[in-house]
């Protein structure tokens, strides 16, 4: 399987939530919810494959591993 990373424009978008996700923990649950719903009705049209679900979660957790590489070194 080859993941597909940054699939569209709103892919920006899952770094600054991973971010986000850093200082409120619970918007990981809600953020992870939102993709699951997303594939699963976007899956049935045929509109994303899970490559890019995968990458949307990896975009998501690269976003929280840069808020920690940066805010716990301070």
């Amino acid at each position: 399987m080859i993941v597909r990373v940054f699939d569209d424009r709103l892919s920006l978008l899952h770094i600054p939530a991973g971010i986000v996700s850093y200082f409120f923990p619970a918007f990981f649950v809600v953020f992870v919810f939102y993709e699951l719903i997303e594939f699963t009705f976007k899956a049935e049209k045929r509109e994303e494959k899970a490559e890019n679900f995968v990458g949307d979660l990896f975009e998501f957790f690269a976003g929280v591993s840069l808020a920690h590489f940066v805010f716990m070194a301070v």
